[in-house]
């Protein structure tokens, strides 16, 4: 299966009203656990990166090298994302390297500041060809690699005039989620959001830890792409504790564990999103 743009991806999770799973990895067998769960329920996925993992990884060219080798061999479509780019020069690296996605967030700057950078952004995305996602509001919460602060909710207004003045190709709003595994969707807001900005696909991240019902209900009310990173970390980690013994000499036997404990929670996730079968 080709190796997916984030654009087409969307495009098809918008006609079919259904929300894009973009999942945050940070090592192989986090990666592979993702991908035998979406080739298992044919589901279109985002490999997703924060600066974090990509420090993690060894770099943006490691991040994107592995990345575009797991989509290329995988039978589902698989897009390679760039998730909470601090600044411009970071998604022109992206794109060097070979990212077919990209989230530039200001959501931590005022907003004159946040809409000049975003169009800068724009820019760089508009000329590779790629998504450019960007936040307004600010989620809050805490995430390895995510600059954070105090919750503040994505006001319609606001939302209608930043998407009509940056073009971006979808917005990650703050409706209530936090990052991290806490939260809850502010249904009403994302309807309200949906009308002002003219249905441009809204991304919803802090998704680990949102009920099966609020999940549901948020696609049902326009979301169109869900980022989910602390649950499958957690099921990672913690399968890794319960096998990984003091006496082991070999660590890949607790990494398979790992790898399956990731499949179940990325599973779960694709089915609650109306994902799966869309491939």
């Amino acid at each position: 299966m080709p190796l997916a743009s984030g654009r087409e991806l969307l495009a098809a999770a918008v006609a079919g009203a259904y929300a894009l799973p973009g999942f945050n990895i940070s090592n192989v067998e986090m990666a592979l656990g993702v991908l035998d769960a979406a080739q298992a329920k044919r589901a279109p996925v985002l490999l997703q990166f924060n600066p974090s993992n990509l420090e993690h990884l060894g770099g943006i060219e490691v991040a994107a090298a592995l990345g575009r080798s797991l989509a290329e061999r995988a039978t589902v479509p698989v897009g390679v994302h760039l998730d909470h780019g601090p600044n411009v020069a970071l998604l022109r690296k992206a794109v060097h390297s070979g990212f077919t996605s990209l989230m530039f967030d200001g959501s931590t700057f005022p907003y004159e500041r946040n809409r000049t950078e975003t169009m800068a952004a724009y820019a760089v995305a508009l000329e590779a060809g790629v998504m450019l996602e960007a936040e307004l509001g600010h989620v809050g919460g805490r995430e390895p690699g995510v600059a954070t602060s105090e919750m503040v909710l994505t006001d319609p207004e606001t939302a209608a005039r930043f998407v009509t003045e940056t073009r971006i190709d979808a917005l990650a709003v703050s409706v209530g989620t936090a990052h991290g595994l806490a939260g809850s969707v502010n249904l009403a807001l994302v309807r309200e959001l949906r009308v002002a900005t003219k249905g441009l696909p809204l991304v919803l991240h802090g998704g680990s830890g949102v009920t099966p019902r609020d999940l549901r209900a948020a696609v049902e009310a326009g979301i169109r792409k869900v980022n989910i990173s602390s649950e499958i970390h957690a099921a990672f980690a913690n399968a890794l504790a319960l096998t990984l013994t003091p006496s082991a000499r070999d660590p890949r036997p607790a990494l398979l564990r790992a790898r399956e404990a990731v499949t179940v929670v990325a599973t779960d996730r694709i089915d609650l999103l109306g994902a799966a079968n869309r491939a």
